[in-house]
C-alpha cells in the first residue's frame, strides 16, 4: 500500500492537463529530440494490484496514473462486447458460486481434451462466444486462484469479491467521466487463427469495434491491437482512420522466418516476413499499422530506430510467464534511454516511480477514482 501512496503523491505533482492530450496521441510517435518523455499502458487495468479487465482495475489504474487504459476483449453469443482476455472461460480468475471450476487453465485444458470427442468438442461449453452477457457476468472475476501457477506473477494484487466482467461500453463510460475525456484506450482483440471458430469472425470483430469506436467518438482517441493481424485488416478496411497496433511476441519473430508458409504467415493473414525485406516494421508500416508492439525483451535498438524511421508509434509489452516477473526495471530503463513510446505494464506505479525519478513527465492520476 505505501507504494500505492508514494505513486499518487508523485502524479499528481507532474498533472499534465489538456482536453487535447499532446502526451497520449493515437499512433503518433514522438519526437525525441524535441521533448523525451514515455506513454504509460495501464496492463488491463493495473493487475499488479487489482483484479485484471474489472472496474476494480481501471479504477486503481486512474488513481495511480496512467495515459491510456488497455484491456481485452471477446464477443459474447448475443452480440456485446465484454472485457476479458481469454477465449473461453478462465479458471486461473474466474469463480462460479464461489468457487473455483478447475485448479488451473492448463490443466482444465488438458482434462477436456482428453475426454471423449477431444477439445474442440469439450471447449465450446466454455466459450465467450457461446454464453450471453448474462451468463458471463453471472462469474466472478475479483480474485485470483492461488492453486494456480498464475497467481505467483501477482502477489500485491488484492481480491475484490463480487466482480464481474464489464462491457467495454461500461468502461468507456466509466474512464470518461473520471477523466473527462482525457485517458485513452488501447483495446485488444482476443482470437486464434489456430482454432477459428472458436470466437466470432475477423470481419465481425472488426465490425463490432468500429461501431463502439464510432458511437463513443473515439476513434482519435483508441489503438486497437491484435497478434492475430486478420482482424486489423478487415477494420482498416471499413476504416482506415482507426490506429492499428500490429502485436510480436518473442516466439513469433523465428516463427515468421520460418520456410514453412503456413506458419510463416499464420499470425498475419497469410503475409509473409520475406516480402517486407525480414523487416518487421516494414511489415506493420506497409500493412497499415500505426504502432509496432513487440515484447520487451524482443526489441532491438535497431528495429526501434527502424520503425521510428518508417513514422511507427513503438510500444512494448511484458509476458510475465516468459519473463519471469511482471515488471523488470533493468529491461525498464534500458527501453526508456533506447527512446520507446510507450510502455504496457502490469504495475504502472513502479513504472511511474521509474519515470518521476529520472525527472520525466508522469502522467495525470485521478487520487478519487478507487474510491467511486
Amino acid at each position: 500500500m505505501h507504494k500505492l501512496l508514494l505513486i499518487l503523491g508523485l502524479s499528481s505533482g507532474f498533472a499534465f492537463a489538456a482536453s487535447n492530450n499532446p502526451y497520449n496521441q493515437a499512433g503518433i510517435p514522438h519526437n525525441q529530440a524535441k521533448q523525451k518523455y514515455v506513454e504509460v499502458y495501464a496492463h488491463r487495468g493495473a493487475r499488479s494490484f487489482s483484479p485484471e479487465n474489472t472496474m476494480p482495475g481501471y479504477k486503481t489504474a486512474l488513481a495511480l496514473g496512467t495515459d491510456w487504459v488497455d484491456m481485452d476483449i471477446g464477443i459474447s453469443r448475443d452480440g456485446v462486447i465484454i472485457i476479458d482476455h481469454d477465449i473461453w472461460l478462465n479458471p486461473d480468475i474466474l469463480r462460479k458460486d464461489g468457487k473455483f471450476f478447475a485448479n488451473s487453465k492448463s490443466e482444465m485444458y488438458s482434462n477436456l481434451a482428453k475426454e471423449s470427442g477431444g477439445i474442440d468438442k469439450n471447449i465450446q461449453p466454455y466459450l465467450v462466444k457461446n454464453l450471453t452477457i448474462k451468463q458471463l457476468q453471472e462469474y466472478d472475476a475479483g480474485r485470483l486462484n492461488l492453486n494456480s501457477p498464475y497467481a505467483k506473477y501477482f502477489p500485491e494484487q488484492q481480491a475484490v469479491d463480487g466482480t464481474k466482467m464489464p462491457t467495454l461500453q461500461e468502461v468507456i463510460n466509466y474512464v470518461n467521466k473520471t477523466s473527462n475525456k482525457k485517458i485513452n484506450f488501447q483495446i485488444e482483440i482476443k482470437n486464434d487463427p489456430l482454432n477459428p471458430t472458436w470466437t466470432v469472425s475477423p470481419k465481425e470483430f472488426a465490425q463490432k469495434i468500429n461501431d463502439i469506436l464510432v458511437k463513443n467518438k473515439l476513434v482519435d482517441r483508441a489503438e486497437i491491437q491484435s497478434f492475430d493481424w486478420e482482424p486489423l485488416y478487415e477494420l482498416h478496411k471499413i476504416n482506415p482512420k482507426v490506429k492499428l497496433a500490429f502485436l510480436v511476441g518473442y516466439d513469433d519473430i523465428p516463427r515468421m522466418q520460418e520456410s514453412d508458409v503456413k506458419q510463416a504467415g499464420l499470425w498475419s493473414g497469410g503475409k509473409l516476413l520475406k516480402n517486407y525485406n525480414y523487416s518487421i516494421p516494414q511489415m506493420v508500416k506497409a500493412l497499415g499499422g500505426s504502432l509496432y508492439e513487440p515484447e520487451d525483451v524482443s526489441l532491438t535498438k535497431e528495429d526501434l530506430d527502424e520503425a521510428h524511421a518508417l513514422g511507427l508509434k513503438v510500444v512494448v509489452w511484458t509476458w510475465p510467464e516468459h519473463s519471469g516477473n511482471a515488471f523488470n526495471p533493468e529491461v525498464v530503463n534500458r527501453l526508456i534511454d533506447w527512446g520507446v513510446d510507450g510502455i504496457i505494464t502490469d504495475d504502472p506505479a513502479r513504472l511511474n516511480s521509474i519515470l518521476a525519478s529520472r525527472g520525466m513527465r508522469v502522467p495525470q492520476n485521478y487520487p478519487d477514482a478507487a474510491s467511486k
